[in-house]
């Protein structure tokens, strides 16, 4: 983040609200977006079958992930 902070001013000040910022956003995302997110899935962490289901795509994913990484470089 030292792109935003100019060095004719002092830091103390910016960085504390540049701080303030990004905690608040991740605040943000994290209790609304993921909540919201989540209650999504709670039909498919209901049932046994769902988890399996949940389990499986989401493992599948990790693995594709790991694959692109490892083949890209």
């Amino acid at each position: 983040m030292p792109q935003f902070i100019q060095p004719e001013q002092p830091p103390r000040p910016q960085y504390l609200a540049l701080t303030v910022s990004v905690v608040l956003i991740d605040i943000v995302v994290m209790w609304l977006f993921f909540a919201v997110a989540a209650r999504s899935f709670q039909r498919f962490t209901n049932t046994t079958r769902g988890q399996l289901i949940l389990n499986r795509t989401f493992g599948l994913l990790f693995i594709s992930v790991a694959l692109l990484l490892a083949l890209v470089h």
